[in-house]
């Protein structure tokens, strides 16, 4: 019998029998009586498919070594990839001569999912118009580099494409690429492309999936804002304020505040929810440094990270919308960048903002000017009526002079009816940062509450045990040497009639059931441990909780790393 075993990268094997396979190279070659062959764990298309193709002098008997299976920090040190705006391929599709075909490619996940165009129109050999899928040299290249799949946002052209691509891997072995049309928009295809990464993400045998539209900015963009929530614990500001990095400065247009709204209303599907060490592993972190002149900040920005916002910053107030020749709004107590400018300059007293009012280029200027200054000032009314200082607040109106869009549309014209919050003044903090990350201090009384004083507190007061530390999805305790641990012991030798409740905690990571019993076994140890040194097992009780109650935000590592925790309840004196 004939023994023939081809090797794909980045595949997991399944075991055939009869089958027949053609030689590409030899259309009267046949190889018979495959015993095992590796293919992807999708379906297998047949090579004999018009629209499967192959590489140039692709063999399948080139896989005389095993390949090995690159893991997401094989594609991190081999892409040499930083934060999320680092591009491996810039936009006119150089900088990586084995991704070359590919534009503007940037990583979403380390070695699971990257995002980036079609290097169509700035081809060096095979120019093209730009609304068209991959060039043939991007589909090999990719597969060469392993990925399992490529994707393509839109429809055009797509018909030109082929499914499924062979080739030789860089590293040995044999590769059998899929390439797929999702829409962008639609919720099924999200859904369904989701489903992708996951499965990259969750098993290193299956390589990098690319999703891509023209240029790599907007479909590619709003798919990776989606990811990134899904995958990686993005809060609606951050993924809004990435998918506008990632434009390149091309996110001026009115109409992308509807992507904007669909990327904030996403919601992440729970079967696809990664482990905190997973996400840990793979999850690029924004730059460091923001350059806020590419942002497309809002009221709502300055609401929920006035931090982050640099003096001199101007905020269009998209859903204050006035009627032609209109100078007051209906239902303004439902508005919400009304509610979240009240909500900022409530809550930041030191923050001063200038009121700026504008119209379309209709009608002539001096009637625009006055009519501009009156919406301003309907605004700045309306903010004092309900508790504003007026000492925060200017107004001004600027007429037509200042269109943020074109005059020629319609929309634009409505657009340019609009409202601007220029930020003058506040509390300076630190202007590098998008978001704000350093753990505050908690005003809560658990926080407040020192261990020593928990016999002369009142019933029901609580302690948090934050010397005594869990790594993600572990119970055992990380020191069960802690001072603070053996300064409990010593406690409650010293009051023989207090009792007290040991509550188990976990962060917001993987599976809610899962949680719970995690946090179960957290309490569980803290009470082993008291018992071997002495404490009466009858003045205790130990509850889990689960991710319920957490004390800090579970979208940064350093707040889960603060709700992994072990609380004292005093329950008898």
């Amino acid at each position: 019998m004939k023994f023939l075993l081809v090797l794909f990268c980045s595949c997991i094997l399944f075991p055939l029998s009869g089958v027949s396979l053609q030689d590409p190279g030899d259309p009267d070659s046949v190889v018979n009586e495959v015993d095992t062959i590796c293919f992807r764990q999708d379906s297998l298309i047949y090579i004999n498919d018009p629209r499967h193709t192959f590489s140039t002098n692709f063999n399948w008997l080139d896989s005389s070594e095993r390949t090995i299976l690159p893991s997401p920090e094989f594609y991190k040190t081999r892409y040499q990839e930083g934060d999320l705006m680092y591009k491996v391929v810039d936009n006119w599709g150089k900088g990586f001569d084995s991704l070359y075909g590919t534009r503007n490619l940037r990583p979403i996940l380390h070695g699971v999912a990257y995002r980036g165009g079609a290097n169509n129109y700035f081809h060096e050999s095979k120019k093209r118009k730009n609304s068209n899928p991959l060039p043939a040299d991007g589909i090999d290249n990719l597969c060469e580099e392993g990925f399992s799949q490529s994707v393509y946002l839109y429809r055009t052209n797509f018909d030109s494409a082929p499914l499924t691509h062979s080739c030789n891997c860089s590293n040995g072995g044999i590769n059998q690429m899929k390439y797929a049309q999702y829409d962008y928009y639609d919720e099924q295809h999200i859904y369904d492309m989701l489903k992708i990464v996951y499965e990259s993400a969750i098993n290193d045998s299956v390589g990098p999936v690319y999703l891509h539209c023209w240029n790599g900015w907007h479909a590619s963009g709003y798919i990776s804002a989606l990811i990134l929530k899904q995958f990686c614990g993005m809060s609606d500001i951050e993924a809004t304020a990435y998918w506008d990095l990632g434009t390149d400065g091309a996110n001026t247009s009115p109409r992308y505040n509807s992507i904007r709204e669909n990327i904030k209303n996403f919601q992440p599907y729970q079967e696809f929810m990664l482990t905190s060490e997973n996400g840990e592993r793979i999850c690029p972190p924004m730059p460091e440094i923001i350059d806020s002149s590419m942002l497309f900040l809002t009221v709502e920005h300055l609401a929920i990270v006035p931090e982050a916002i640099p003096i001199g910053t101007i905020m269009i107030m998209s859903n204050v919308k006035f009627a032609p020749n209109s100078t007051t709004l209906p239902a303004a107590a439902s508005n919400p960048d009304l509610n979240y400018l009240l909500d900022a300059l409530r809550k930041n007293a030191d923050l001063k903002i200038e009121i700026g009012g504008h119209t379309d280029k209709s009608g002539k200027a001096t009637t625009n000017k006055t009519l501009s200054e009156k919406r301003a000032r309907w605004v700045h009314d309306y903010l004092v009526k309900n508790g504003v200082y007026r000492e925060q607040l200017t107004f001004k109106g600027y007429g037509h002079y200042k269109p943020a869009y074109t005059n020629r549309t319609k929309d634009g014209r409505a657009a340019n009816r609009r409202i601007e919050i220029k930020l003058l003044s506040k509390n300076r903090g630190n202007q590098s940062l998008l978001v704000d990350e350093s753990p505050a201090d908690s005003s809560s009384n658990e926080q407040q509450l020192k261990l020593e004083n928990l016999p002369t507190s009142e019933i029901g007061a609580c302690i948090i045990l934050d010397e005594v530390t869990f790594e993600p999805g572990k119970s055992a305790i990380t020191d069960s040497n802690s001072t603070q641990l053996k300064n409990v012991v010593g406690l409650m030798k010293e009051n023989p009639t207090m009792m007290i409740e040991i509550g188990g905690y976990t962060d917001k990571s993987g599976i809610p059931e899962k949680n719970l019993l995690i946090s179960q076994g957290r309490a569980q140890a803290v009470f082993d441990f008291l018992i071997s040194k002495g404490v009466e097992k009858e003045r205790l009780t130990h509850v889990g909780y689960g991710d319920a109650k957490p004390i800090a935000p579970n979208k940064y590592r350093w707040g889960r790393d603060k709700n992994r925790r072990i609380e004292l309840k005093l329950t008898a004196l």
